[in-house]
């Protein structure tokens, strides 16, 4: 078997998306929630997602921005530990908040492990730490 696997991940919100934006494209925001990054919103553009280095991974996500229709759509590749995917966040406004969609496609059949790892880092992340972050912000 040969077919990419997709993860695809939703979260309610309730915050006004152009809020939700703002923690998913102000570097300041993300390294809150997420990672350290020096995203800069111009398609095309390479930048990265910096954490701790560990025994098993240097810590850097490499990243391109594929695609931005603010304040709906936000799509990047990422490729960090010879996986190479990508990521997109879609945001649809709800009469309370954001319904907030994650997918990352391109997982290959042998890319178990990063696949359940994604899953739990992005429930953790976008899931926990994010609306954590949304309370916080004005």
């Amino acid at each position: 078997m040969t077919e990419d696997r997709d993860l695809v991940l939703t979260f309610e919100l309730s915050h006004a998306p152009e809020k939700v934006w703002r923690a998913l494209t102000e570097p300041a925001l993300l390294a809150r929630w997420l990672m350290k990054t020096n995203l800069e919103l111009t398609v095309g553009n390479p930048f990265q997602f910096q954490m701790d280095p560990t025994e098993y991974w240097d810590g850097t996500v490499h990243c391109e921005l594929l695609e931005i229709d603010e304040p709906r759509l936000l799509r990047y590749s990422w490729r960090a530990l010879g996986v190479d995917t990508v990521v997109a966040w879609t945001l649809e406004p709800t009469g309370g908040g954001t319904l907030l969609t994650l997918a990352q496609t391109g997982f290959k059949p042998d890319h178990k492990q990063a696949f359940a790892g994604a899953r739990m880092a992005w429930n953790d992340m976008a899931g926990e730490a994010l609306p954590k972050v949304l309370a916080d912000i004005a």
